[in-house]
């Protein structure tokens, strides 16, 4: 009987036997203790700050069911902080651009509709570029192919990209890929791949919430790390190939696990500070950012965050409101346009959208985190 009411009622001892009922508006108000705000705070970022609430109230409510800690849960929104055109993966709660920690437990959690991929960047100083365009491609062409891993929309889908760079500052070449890989996705996905042992299912708000727990979570997470280091290499060796006395820079995940307690959303994040690319769009020049400054999470823990890419913007929409009350299943969004029209929605998903630009400026200016190192100016892209 107390699992089926486990989230609308639920009593726990506390003081001299008085009780406190935890409502689906306890554990909303619990998230938004736990929410680090970092984003561009426009209009795209208030839809993924409203969404992400719910999410992180579904996984405050699930760790809670279990008997497990989560006073150490937060999710940190980034200057990319946006919503994800992965349906599942919105549906579930997760926004992209943000960091999701949970508590260190004795008890291994995953939450498995975050949708870890291994998708990340490799970023190269390269010898003096002095190839054309159709070399350049067909080179590109006879490297990838090589690879049976390779599927043919990996390296194009979405944002997915690779770009040849010159800096302002010395004149070197860079090279830069932004992908990930099919069968990693097809085995890390749990709708793709039945074989995944142990999934498990918590039901809030009238949505399903999917997580593994125990020795399920430990293979999964043990498996996650093999991908991982898979495609770290397999991303580098494109690089090698291409360019043989490429000199690798920067080659880091940013979907995925820093760690089995903390979820990577589109954003880099380590224990010491690093220097990294920040890529905006493909045409885009490509800031070089030290991230300076630590980010303290909980009760004496701190993490180095950054930011990986500019984040979807929702084209002309200069606000967004919620419609209706914090914890409805559905959500709806007001929008107002630069031309005052209004126009309501539940599906920001197909929405038309573009990159933002300022995210570099918001994380090294506005919040003072990081700092510009280099600017590297786009010379030629493939999306191929």
């Amino acid at each position: 009987m107390q699992s089926k009411i486990l989230v609308k009622l639920k009593y726990h001892i506390i003081n001299k036997g008085e009780f406190l009922m935890h409502t689906e508006e306890f554990f909303y108000s619990e998230a938004t203790k736990r929410f680090i705000d970092y984003s561009s705070k426009d209009a795209t970022a208030i839809i993924a700050h409203e969404h992400g609430i719910l999410g992180l109230a579904r996984l405050i409510a699930c760790l809670d069911s279990l008997g497990l800690d989560y006073n150490e849960t937060f999710m940190i929104a980034l200057p990319d902080f946006t919503y994800t055109r992965n349906p599942n993966r919105w549906g579930a709660g997760f926004p992209y651009g943000c960091i999701v920690n949970i508590p260190k437990s004795d008890t291994p959690f995953i939450p498995i509709d975050f949708r870890p991929n291994c998708c990340g960047v490799v970023f190269a100083e390269i010898p003096d570029f002095s190839q054309n365009l159709e070399d350049f491609r067909d080179n590109y062409y006879t490297v990838i192919n090589k690879y049976e891993k390779i599927h043919t929309n990996d390296l194009n889908r979405r944002n997915h990209f690779l770009a040849i760079y010159r800096s302002k500052k010395n004149n070197k070449y860079y090279c830069l890929l932004h992908c990930s890989f099919k069968y990693v996705k097809q085995s890390l996905y749990s709708e793709h791949n039945p074989a995944i042992k142990g999934v498990k299912v918590f039901n809030y708000l009238s949505k399903n919430f999917h997580y593994l727990i125990n020795e399920d979570a430990i293979e999964y997470y043990n498996a996650y790390k093999q991908y991982e280091k898979d495609t770290l290499h397999l991303r580098k060796m494109i690089i090698k190939e291409l360019f043989n006395d490429a000199q690798i820079l920067f080659n880091k995940t940013h979907e995925g696990f820093l760690d089995n307690n903390t979820l990577l959303l589109g954003a880099y994040a380590n224990d010491e500070k690093f220097t990294y690319p920040l890529m905006l769009s493909p045409e885009s020049n490509l800031y070089i950012v030290c991230v300076e400054k630590a980010i303290k999470i909980g009760s004496g823990n701190s993490l180095y965050c950054a930011p990986h890419g500019g984040g979807y913007a929702l084209d002309a929409v200069i606000s967004a409101q919620k419609l209706n009350k914090s914890c409805a299943p559905q959500e709806e969004y007001l929008l107002k346009y630069s031309n005052n029209c209004a126009f309501v929605t539940n599906n920001i998903l197909d929405m038309p959208f573009n990159y933002r630009s300022n995210t570099a400026n918001d994380w090294c200016s506005k919040y003072s985190m990081a700092s510009i190192k280099d600017i590297l100016i786009p010379l030629i892209n493939l999306k191929l």
